[in-house]
């Protein structure tokens, strides 16, 4: 384990080895992903973000935002993480052909991932010889070292009264809600940029219901209070809370996500999803730069 990762984060990746091992090529992938997020490179290249100014009220901080980034830092990047992609099973093994990826626009792949825009994405993967659900996958890990990053830059200046079901720095649907504390305050996760954000008891992040009488839980028996599947009747989405003491570090969210399967699994079956869609459209632009470093914003 790398002495950068927090010690949650090194514990979760310990339990989930044990108790879910078939998960192991994905877990390699989210390592790499936490390993890459903690290279300074990151920070240094999220100081030349530049978000529009003037944005609309519930404007996620990166909506229609100029990130920059050099061609060779990226291609060096995505390179390296689909090599590692190609060996975590069949779904991935196309994208070991060298050609294939040398022939793919990195740019393009990374600003429609952060966008989370599936045309974009569908077409990439046709032609790498991958689904669009893979690449799309891929993608999300991909980002994340780039938005933990811009995190890291602006979490000073969200709202303290945000109120949208969506990230408040890259827009992300939540992975996750904590019941933190004892006084069990609900707070939303985004396991690409690790963002934290508060919302109300029984209130859907995605369709903003809060009628406590179209709303459910799903839960192992004895789990109620730590571990459930809220579920919204309106929408038929749902989102799962986790109770926690502290908040959970940013390299452990999509940890905490992928160790809490079997509430997906339940929600699945009953027929509740998360969004397929995303929740805006971030518009976010990349641009070919070298960034010289400045002070945080």
């Amino acid at each position: 384990m790398s002495g950068g990762r927090s010690i949650g984060a090194q514990r979760q990746m310990q339990a989930i080895a044990q108790s879910q091992p078939e998960t192991g090529p994905w877990l390699a992938l989210i390592d790499a992903a936490i390993t890459e997020a903690e290279n300074p490179i990151w920070d240094e290249i999220a100081t030349g973000i530049t978000p529009p100014p003037d944005q609309p009220a519930l404007a996620p901080i990166l909506s229609e935002a100029t990130l920059p980034i050099a061609s060779e830092r990226a291609a060096n990047w995505v390179q390296r993480f689909l090599t590692l992609a190609s060996q975590a099973g069949p779904e991935g093994e196309p994208l070991g052909e060298a050609d294939r990826i040398a022939q793919l626009d990195v740019h393009d792949y990374l600003e429609a991932a952060i966008n989370q825009d599936s045309s974009r994405l569908s077409g990439l993967a046709i032609s790498l010889g991958v689904s669009a659900d893979t690449l799309g996958a891929l993608g999300q890990l991909l980002v994340m070292p780039l938005l933990q990053a811009a995190r890291r830059r602006f979490v000073r200046v969200v709202p303290t009264d945000w109120g949208a079901g969506y990230c408040p720095i890259c827009g992300a649907w939540p992975a996750l809600a904590e019941t933190r504390g004892l006084e069990r305050a609900r707070r939303l996760r985004c396991s690409r940029c690790g963002g934290d954000w508060g919302m109300a008891a029984f209130r859907c992040p995605y369709c903003a219901n809060d009628d406590h009488r179209t709303q459910g839980s799903l839960f192992a028996e004895g789990e109620s209070e730590t571990r459930r599947a809220e579920t919204c009747n309106a929408c038929h989405g749902y989102l799962k809370s986790i109770a926690t003491l502290r908040p959970y570090a940013s390299d452990e969210v999509t940890l905490a996500d992928l160790a809490s399967i079997d509430l997906d699994l339940a929600a699945i079956e009953r027929g509740f999803a998360r969004p397929e869609a995303p929740a805006l459209a971030l518009a976010v632009t990349l641009r070919d730069e070298t960034v010289t470093a400045s002070p945080p914003a």
